[in-house]
């Protein structure tokens, strides 16, 4: 995304959306800033699941 020059965005801002997709078992957090897409996201993104029925692990 950096080097494309299309998106603009900040590194903070893109934390807290790894870590929002976490909370919503789409994204895997294995350490060092390192994420891995996990098969919710995967059906996510094939159109198989819809977001507003997952529930966030967040503890609030």
């Amino acid at each position: 995304m950096a080097d494309s020059g299309d998106v603009r965005f900040n590194w903070k801002y893109i934390g807290e959306r790894y870590r929002k997709l976490t909370d919503y078992g789409m994204l895997q957090h294995l350490g060092n800033g390192v994420y891995r897409i996990t098969e919710v996201g995967e059906q996510y993104l094939e159109g198989e699941v819809d977001a507003e029925e997952l529930e966030s692990d967040e503890s609030d």
